[in-house]
């Protein structure tokens, strides 16, 4: 599928390393994961085959982003760079790629009616479902940052599946447990929003302990079953936030003997989850795939006004990694790739053509941790 090299960066006043607020950032660490709770082997699947049924939504209108310091779109059946927003919520979409020599790691600048309040990290996917993060700045500039080599970043970086409230308007605040505090005046405090029937979550947040348990939502922002939904920490590594019905939320880092990423910087912006599956599409699993593992619920998917959400978790104890083919009213008019939580934490996306194929696959061939577990909640992608 693709290549492999890498670039980083790191969060304000974290861990010494400091954020320059336009452009240029500290460089540093290389990854070093595992799996926790499951473990580790993958397959990069191909695709073809079709579904049925419709959703009822209007597409929203996309700005063009405009590539800058040799950052180029992807191409290869992939949309263009572009942004949106719908019920206050930004989203992106395309993939997009530079010269494997290039280490300036701004890649566009987001118009000012699309441009965060305060600072954003948001997790992406790179060259074979390799982490990363988008690191957007009140300016607009974001900056695209590796948890690995720069050639994971520089190979293909995918927007697709990205999303962030530019405000904290109508977000309620949390309240954070012992141990936990806010990152700093440079992001938003930790907030939620239901819209539509999806929960939204805002802030930056970290912790100098070993508690996981980080904050409980309020009633209003509870899910029906447990949900497992995938979140940026540090060093464009990923984790995940483990959310109970209780509202009990608490904090995985990636692989093992990792607790350090979250102590760095936990980011909640991205995270989201549907409340029920109210207005939801089940979808058909196939393949030896079966559902709702660990008090999870089915499959599902809903077209909102042209995002496409997915709710539910899935496992197998085969080895094909097409799960299920979408309905027509919720495929993709392009080819798109979007990050998922694997078991333990762990990276993975879903590949998905625009004919409603979808295939699962793991960062670092560790399709084991897509076997053992494979969550969809919070994954989205604009139409």
């Amino acid at each position: 599928m693709f290549a492999a090299q890498d670039q980083d960066t790191r969060r304000a006043g974290a861990r010494g390393l400091t954020r320059n607020h336009h452009a240029a950032m500290a460089r540093r660490l290389r990854r070093a994961a595992a799996g926790a709770l499951c473990a580790a082997a993958v397959a990069f699947p191909l695709i073809s085959a079709a579904g049925a049924q419709a959703a009822t939504a209007t597409p929203p209108a996309y700005t063009p982003l405009t590539l800058v310091n040799g950052w180029t779109s992807y191409g290869s059946g992939t949309a263009s760079a572009a942004v949106t927003s719908v019920n206050g919520i930004v989203h992106l979409k395309g993939a997009i790629k530079t010269s494997s020599g290039n280490t300036n790691d701004v890649a566009f600048v987001l118009p000012p009616g699309f441009r965060p309040a305060k600072y954003v990290n948001v997790p992406v996917d790179m060259c074979n479902a390799t982490s990363g993060e988008l690191a957007i700045a009140p300016t607009g500039v974001t900056e695209v940052i590796s948890q690995g080599l720069l050639s994971n970043a520089t190979c293909f970086t995918s927007l697709d599946g990205v999303s962030f409230a530019p405000s904290a308007a109508s977000f309620t605040p949390l309240t954070l447990q012992p141990g936990w505090t806010e990152f700093d005046n440079l992001y938003r405090n930790a907030a939620a929003r239901v819209a539509g029937g999806i929960v939204h979550l805002e802030g930056e947040i970290q912790t100098a302990g070993t508690n996981p348990a980080a904050f409980t939502l309020p009633p209003a922002f509870r899910p029906s079953t447990n949900v497992y939904a995938l979140i940026n920490l540090c060093t464009g590594s990923i984790g995940r936030l483990n959310i109970t019905p209780s509202g009990a939320v608490t904090v995985q880092a990636e692989g093992t003997n990792n607790w350090w990423m979250a102590q760095c910087g936990v980011s909640l912006d991205g995270a989201s989850f549907a409340l029920s599956p109210t207005s939801f599409t089940a979808l058909t699993l196939q393949n030896g795939w079966m559902n709702a593992p660990y008090g999870t619920s089915n499959a599902a998917v809903r077209n909102i006004n042209g995002i496409v959400q997915f709710k539910g978790a899935i496992w197998t104890s085969g080895t094909n990694a097409d799960p299920f083919v979408l309905p027509t009213g919720f495929r993709p008019t392009k080819h798109v790739y979007i990050p998922v939580d694997l078991c333990g934490g762990n990276k993975g996306r879903l590949d998905i053509l625009p004919d409603g194929v979808v295939a699962v696959e793991a960062e670092n061939s560790a399709f084991t941790q897509a076997q053992w577990f494979t969550s969809l909640d919070g994954a989205s992608f604009a139409r």
